[in-house]
């Protein structure tokens, strides 16, 4: 495989189901021509993206829409190189414009696109819809449902926001039927396992966002760290011991940096040791854990970074950081 071709080619332009706060996108983005690739570029493509590297991750908002071809948006504007999608803006309507993007951008470029709740949503529509049954047994039947939802919508997976210190969770935070909220998690992990995540054997993902326990590192892909506004290596550390208890395999770690705020210079400003003062984005890109290698890095709201000239400026920087071409 030829890496310098896909990287090179990952610098080049391809063109919520709940949100934490207000997302409100930059206004009179111009729209850039879709370029044309090689069916080796895409080839590839996609073998780099199957190889073990560091994924790039990203919560994309305004993803639920209908589309349309004659106006491109956020589902054309993807760049390429990015490994992982989490449809924080919802899923696009089966059978939609942007639902066949989504398809064929799966198919041709190998991005995997995940669905997104809350861990208080799941709660809520778990105790709405089950609301006789054993907690036990109705985290079964929610797991079935979620899976069932990947399939309608040929999704390659789940990504649940789960934040129990900072007040979201429903009952996987306050627990209930005597059994705690971090116990109730696991079970909901472990029955999702059946389906999503590497003991399905289903090449699904099954990924955990916010913050993790060390009981549901066998069930999950990744855990990804909202480390919004991290600035140095120190914090990102002290981020792995806290989130991931130390113990969570360490390529199943992601950091990702929050672009609803600071999307313009990249994130803040992150005091590297070597490098100096750089991007906070950059920073996670640079960083290696003193366990190893990470999963990747990954930005909330990615899409706002768009305008930038070149467009996804910093998320195509970090990518080349993890991954350099070898020239």
């Amino acid at each position: 495989m030829n890496k310098l071709l896909i990287i090179a080619g990952m610098l080049v332009i391809s063109i919520s189901f709940f949100s934490c706060s207000k997302e409100n996108m930059p206004e009179n983005i111009p729209m850039k021509q879709v370029l044309q690739r090689s069916d080796d570029y895409y080839a590839n493509l996609r073998a780099y993206k199957k190889t073990d590297h560091q994924v790039f991750f990203g919560w994309f908002g305004a993803t639920g829409g209908e589309g349309n071809p004659n106006v491109p948006g956020v589902m054309d504007q993807i760049p390429d190189s990015v490994d992982i999608v989490s449809l924080w803006g919802g899923a696009p309507p089966v059978g939609s414009y942007n639902h066949n993007v989504m398809k064929k951008t799966q198919e041709l470029k190998g991005t995997r696109f995940v669905l997104v709740r809350g861990a208080d949503h799941v709660s809520t529509a778990l105790l709405k819809k089950y609301p006789t049954l054993p907690i036990l047994v109705a985290l079964d039947s929610i797991a079935r449902d979620l899976d069932a939802e990947v399939k309608v919508f040929g999704a390659d997976g789940f990504d649940i926001d789960y934040e129990p210190h900072f007040g979201q969770g429903g009952i996987f935070t306050t627990g209930k039927d005597g059994i705690t909220g971090a116990n109730l998690t696991t079970a909901l992990y472990k029955s999702l396992s059946k389906y999503l995540g590497p003991l399905s054997g289903t090449g699904k993902l099954l990924i955990i966002d916010g913050e993790s326990t060390p009981e549901l590192a066998p069930y999950i892909d990744y855990l990804v760290q909202q480390a919004y506004a991290a600035t140095s290596p120190t914090n990102l550390q002290n981020r792995f011991v806290q989130y991931g208890f130390g113990t969570l395999p360490i390529r199943k770690f992601i950091v990702a940096e929050n672009f609803e705020s600071y999307w313009e210079k990249g994130g803040v400003n992150f005091t590297d040791p070597v490098r100096g003062v750089i991007p906070s984005l950059l920073g996670m890109a640079y960083w290696q854990p003193t366990q190893g290698r990470k999963g990747g890095t990954g930005v909330y709201l990615a899409q706002y970074e768009y305008p930038l000239n070149p467009d996804f400026k910093f998320t195509r920087q970090a990518i080349q950081i993890m991954n350099p071409a070898v020239r």
